[in-house]
């Protein structure tokens, strides 16, 4: 090993030593003057040539979710429609023509024909029950009421 290899060696280490003093000299108990000295803080400052009339930002108002419409029901399929007790009960029905629902167990009838009609009602009655066309006796719908 050469004479100006050793040197470097030397010097590399004394370089390492320093750092390490310096680094272990300042993560020592020294927390005490460092919250005692204030920290500056950014602050706002208007723009050159702005009046000094900065306004905020209006913040968006989230934009709500349009609710889906209740569930349709009608003759050539059975919908089932589940309910917990307490529960708005909400559904809208169509007929091919005039005709009536029947929903069995509410006693609830209702005139409905090509246009979709809206039924509600509270579920009061915990059950299984069936909603029909009266007229031609064709279930459309089959109601469930769990408990809360």
């Amino acid at each position: 090993m050469s004479r100006a290899q050793r040197f470097t060696f030397l010097a590399i280490a004394v370089l390492i030593a320093v750092i390490a003093v310096i680094v272990l000299s300042s993560s020592t108990g020294d927390d005490d003057e460092t919250a005692a000295t204030p920290t500056p803080t950014a602050t706002a400052t208007a723009e050159p040539g702005a009046a000094g009339t900065a306004t905020p930002e209006p913040t968006p108002e989230p934009t709500p979710k349009p609710k889906p419409p209740p569930p349709l029901i009608g003759p050539g399929k059975v919908t089932e429609l589940e309910f917990k007790e307490g529960e708005q009960v909400v559904f809208r029905a169509r007929a091919d023509g005039p005709e009536e629902i029947h929903v069995h167990g509410y006693d609830l009838e209702k005139e409905v024909g090509p246009e979709p009609v809206r039924v509600s009602f509270p579920a009061t009655i915990t059950g299984i029950f069936e909603i029909e066309l009266h007229g031609t006796g064709e279930q459309i719908a089959e109601l469930r009421v769990d408990p809360k």
